[in-house]
Formats: C-alpha cells, sequence, structure tokens
C-alpha cells in the first residue's frame, strides 16, 4: 500500500493542488487551500511526506490520512486495499508525480565534489550578507566554509566524520547538491567548549556569533527541518562531548522556528540531558538571525 499507491494522486483526490513551480523531479509540493501544504517524495521505494506547517506530520500514506481524518488503521487500510484493487480510479496528475525520480545518496560524488572546493578566507556573498573576514578566518570557523568552482558558499555535512553532503549558498542560490545526504553542519569544536548552540542554517550561526561572541560554545545547523537521522547526529554531538553544560537553540522567531524548537526539546529529553537548556530568538516576528544582523547599526 504504501509503495503502489500514488501517494500524490490520493492527495488530489483529497483536494490538494500540485505547485508545479515549486516541484522537482525528486518532490512534488502540493498544497490545500492556505491551511496545508505538503512535500511528498520518495524513499526506498516508499512514497512519504512531510508538512510544510507542521514538523510533526510527516510520514507514509497511512500517516498522511490518519493526520487529516482521524480513521483507524483498520478504516484505512481498508480504504487503500479498495484502491489497490483498482477502484475507484483516481485522478490524473502530470507525468512527473508518476515518474518521479528517489534521491539517491551518492558519496563518491559528493566527496569527488567537495575535493575540488577550497576553504574561504572571504567570500562576496557572505561579506553581502555581513559575515566578516574575520569570522571566516576565526578559530571556530576556520575550514568549515568553503567554495566551488562556481563561487558558491559551500557548506559540508557530515556523517561519522566523513562529508556527506553539500549544502550551498550565493545570490538566488539556496539548495544542496544532488546526491548528498542532510545531516548537520557544525564550526570546529574546542575542548574547553560549554555550550552548543542550535541554530536553523549556517548563516543564521555565523550571524548569532558575529552578535554574541561566546569563546566557549561551538555551533551546529540543521539546515531546515529535523529528520529522525539529524536528531541521531544532534543527540551525537552532545552525548559525545562530555564538557557540554547547556544548550542554547537560535530558531526563528515564526511558527516554524517554534516547532522545530519543540522537536529539539523533545530529542534532549530523549537523551535526558540534564544541563540548562535556553532558547534565544530573534525579537521581530519572522526574523532570523542573520535579518537582525543585517538591521544592526555599524559602530
Amino acid at each position: 500500500m504504501k509503495q503502489e499507491i500514488n501517494l500524490a494522486q490520493y492527495a488530489a483526490q483529497m483536494g490538494f493542488e500540485v505547485e508545479p513551480k515549486k516541484s522537482t523531479s525528486n518532490s512534488i509540493s502540493m498544497r490545500y487551500g492556505t491551511s496545508d501544504k505538503i512535500v511528498i517524495s520518495k524513499q526506498n521505494g516508499t512514497w512519504v511526506y512531510f508538512s510544510v506547517y507542521d514538523n510533526d506530520d510527516n510520514g507514509t500514506i497511512i500517516d498522511f490520512i490518519h493526520n487529516r481524518t482521524k480513521k483507524s488503521l483498520f478504516e484505512i487500510a481498508g480504504e487503500l486495499q479498495v484502491l489497490l484493487d483498482g477502484k475507484p480510479h483516481m485522478p490524473e496528475l502530470p507525468l512527473y508525480s508518476k515518474g518521479i525520480e528517489e534521491k539517491q545518496y551518492n558519496p563518491e560524488r559528493i566527496i569527488r565534489m567537495f575535493n575540488n572546493c577550497v576553504v574561504v578566507k572571504t567570500h562576496r556573498y557572505l561579506t553581502s550578507r555581513r559575515i566578516t573576514a574575520n569570522t571566516l578566518q576565526s578559530t571556530r570557523f576556520r575550514n568549515r566554509i568553503y567554495q566551488d568552482s562556481y563561487a558558491n558558499a559551500v557548506f559540508p555535512h557530515e556523517q561519522s566524520g566523513r562529508v556527506c553532503g553539500l549544502e550551498l549558498r550565493n545570490i538566488g542560490v539556496k539548495l544542496f547538491v544532488r546526491g548528498s545526504r542532510k545531516t548537520a553542519w557544525r564550526s570546529n569544536i574546542l575542548p574547553d567548549d560549554s555550550k552548543i548552540v542550535i541554530a536553523e542554517s549556517p548563516m543564521d550561526a555565523m550571524s548569532y556569533h558575529e552578535l554574541y561572541p561566546d569563546a566557549n560554545a561551538f555551533y551546529v545547523a540543521t539546515s531546515g527541518g529535523l529528520s529522525p537521522e539529524q536528531v541521531t547526529v544532534l543527540q551525537k554531538y552532545i552525548t559525545t562531548n562530555s564538557t557540554i553544560t547547556s544548550v542554547l537553540l537560535i530558531t526563528d522567531n515564526d511558527s516554524g522556528g517554534d516547532k522545530l524548537t519543540d522537536k529539539l526539546i523533545k530529542s534532549l529529553d530523549e537523551i535526558k540531558f540534564t544541563g540548562l537548556i535556553n532558547r534565544h530568538s530573534p525579537p521581530n516576528k519572522g526574523d532570523d538571525w542573520n535579518d537582525v544582523l543585517q538591521t544592526r547599526e555599524i559602530k
């Protein structure tokens, strides 16, 4: 059921509409009025989705139906069996929703591309966002930000000490290199660090450092939402660094930041973290920390 029933077609049957400009060969963006928006893709042959508005609303077609109808598992299974039998006929969608390509992790490609990147000492785009050369060359961030052959700023994601994903930022560029696995980007971790600062993006992390430098804090960025794999990565940063006594969440001042904060706190509860947990978000609604940095008066 989870593999054979096209989740995009089912969502269309419920009234969701495809957003062609925000869909790709790997994912389908669908909206239900202004109240619900989801992104659909495939993982290991299974149709999966996540809600743009609710970090806890994700999973397979079964989760999708349950979270919107509150039907029991028995009722959902019965309904899906009818669809598997070919009745009723579900609405037609653009061809790419039928032949959607599953994202494939390509470690060889990522390592090959990463080996062609160079460490940045300064970067035009980052400078335009008021990230200074002093920050890029500091002990905290040195060798953690790179540049590719197209002059994009490159933020490597790691798994078990190995680069597994490349996040690119530039004017008009905000993406992961094809073949990447998203885990987390981090700054350098120093021996006397007692605090981990968790941001939504590397840009937010560096902006916060510009505004509130802390010699004993290292930074980690989730680069958007939080997958179960990312939760494990973040938990490991804390459990393997015994000097960490506090966690600071610098999430955006919006509903997405609120939901991410709740999820991060839950992940800290799971490892029974007993240290101090605080949240420091920008004062103005809708802002992230780079917004704050760019509006700060230059002394």
